[in-house]
């Protein structure tokens, strides 16, 4: 394990290296944005993200470096608690493998240096995880109360750490040996800290409409459509290319054969730990696959299942040479994945890229400044406006300008009066078109909204002479405000 540990802290520091190497992604923008504006909650997610970032932010300033030292630091502090659990779960032998297979994964790079609340989310959910297993099967009462705190916590950081809650309750009632702990205060004492450090987000809903929960389910239970395979296809891709084949088929076959585990009456410690690693794991896995025939689950929604997860396909699954596969396959997708951040020789055909921001940002600031316009303007809900607000010095604005919805931006408290007789340079990403012309058309959303729109031409980013991000340009004269703004 020490060895392991040693190789997997090197690797965490050349990525931290490569950190500066590129722009920041628009959720990395956004969420940035989030720690310039502290508080309890916002529309679409929980504050840990932006409790993250702030102290750094604060020490840093307007820069790239604050919010990756931030993912790096608390990304660090996770595999440590992964390989505390690895030692309590898996055999001497098989600790280091486990440590090693879940740290090379694309998906452990992603959390090192990409700032979302899935980087706070899976460091809280695995200390959850730590604490939980202490106190279930070392007997530490007192563990039970810095559980419930970590569970809290997790979710302040994503919603979906309400399955931690779950989990803890369905291994109680699956486990026999366990199962007197519900006759005890302490699981009850344990959910009730939970949801005293869950006070913040209750809180600030019960100020803002209910809006985050209203968003996180009812908004998503709108985009549910009809039974299918291709948002099924796309999950598995997905995965199999963040965690490879042979861990994610690793992780099925465990969950398979943990299922008679689930139902037997055995009390044997050993068992109890394999139940205990599937209740935090499988019940995510196959609600959001299931899910997946309904509708687009994102790939980042099952990560935290996939630590339990880990140790369970490498208790169940003792092969080395399938971990063998799994980290060389590992580390030659790092590899081609660093080609591809440092030399973008297969451009990103859509907004969630890291290429071109800067210079984005740097042609409109010169444009705006030759025709004396006032404020940038952008309305693809988030990704433009957050990059905008991180790489240029002039005034953005969302499509809530426009009178549409526009996620945080809404919650902002910017007073849109403000901006009433003033001009404005407003920017369409076009992520798929390659070609080098003016669109033609105005959006209507625009042309109501001004006294006179124009199209200018374009701006084109290009990586050497091919065009690879394109921007429409409308110069936009006299804005008319919003009504109720």
């Amino acid at each position: 394990m020490k060895k392991t540990l040693l190789a997997l802290l090197a690797l965490h520091v050349l990525r931290l290296l490569f950190a500066p190497a590129f722009e920041l992604a628009p959720q990395e923008a956004y969420y940035f944005l989030y720690a310039q504006h502290p508080s309890l909650g916002y529309f679409d997610h929980p504050p840990a993200v932006a409790w993250l970032i702030w102290p750094f932010a604060q020490v840093l300033g307007r820069s790239e470096l604050a919010p990756r030292l931030a993912a790096w630091l608390a990304t660090l502090g996770t595999f440590l608690t992964f390989a505390a659990l690895a030692r309590r779960t898996l055999p001497r032998a098989r600790q280091g493998w486990a440590l090693g297979v879940f740290g090379t994964t694309l998906m452990a790079s992603l959390l090192s240096l990409i700032a979302t609340p899935d980087v706070p989310l899976l460091l809280l959910w695995g200390l959850a995880l730590l604490f939980l297993h202490r106190a279930l099967f070392g007997g530490r009462k007192w563990d039970w109360l810095v559980a419930g705190l970590w569970m809290g916590l997790a979710f302040d950081a994503k919603y979906t750490a309400v399955f931690l809650q779950l989990g803890l309750l369905l291994f109680l009632l699956l486990s026999v040996r366990h199962r007197r702990w519900l006759a005890t205060a302490w699981p009850y004492l344990c959910v009730g800290v939970a949801h005293l450090a869950m006070s913040p987000v209750y809180l600030w809903n019960a100020t803002h409409g209910w809006a985050s929960f209203l968003f996180q389910s009812a908004g998503r239970a709108s985009n549910v459509g009809g039974l299918g395979l291709v948002n099924l296809g796309k999950l598995l891709g997905t995965q199999s290319v963040l965690l490879l084949p042979p861990l994610l088929l690793a992780m099925a076959w465990a969950a398979v054969r943990v299922i008679p585990v689930a139902i037997e009456r055995d009390r044997r410690s050993s068992r109890a730990t394999l139940l205990f690693l599937a209740c935090f794991a499988v019940p995510l896995i196959a609600l959001f696959g299931a899910l997946s025939l309904f509708a687009l689950v994102k790939p980042n929604w099952l990560w935290p299942a996939y630590l339990s997860g880990t140790l369970l396909a490498l208790r169940l699954v003792p092969q080395r040479g399938v971990w063998k596969a799994q980290v060389v396959l590992a580390l030659a997708v790092l590899a081609l994945a660093a080609v591809e951040v440092g030399s973008y020789p297969v451009p990103v055909r859509s907004d969630d890229t890291w290429y071109g921001w800067r210079e984005l940002a740097r042609e409109a600031e010169r444009r705006a400044q030759t025709a004396g316009v006032h404020f940038l303007l952008a309305d693809d809900e988030y990704k433009t406006t957050a990059e905008l607000r991180f790489y240029s010095e002039l005034p953005a604005y969302a499509g809530n300008v426009l009178g549409r919805r526009a996620l945080q931006f809404d919650y902002l408290g910017e007073d849109l009066f403000a901006l009433v007789g003033k001009d404005a340079l407003f920017l369409d990403s076009r992520p798929r078109d390659e070609t080098p012309g003016r669109a033609g058309t105005v959006p209507e959303a625009v042309a109501s909204r001004f006294e006179s729109v124009e199209e200018q031409d374009p701006i084109l980013i290009r990586r050497g002479e091919r065009i690879v991000r394109k921007f429409l340009v409308y110069r936009c004269r006299s804005y008319s405000g919003v009504a109720g703004k």
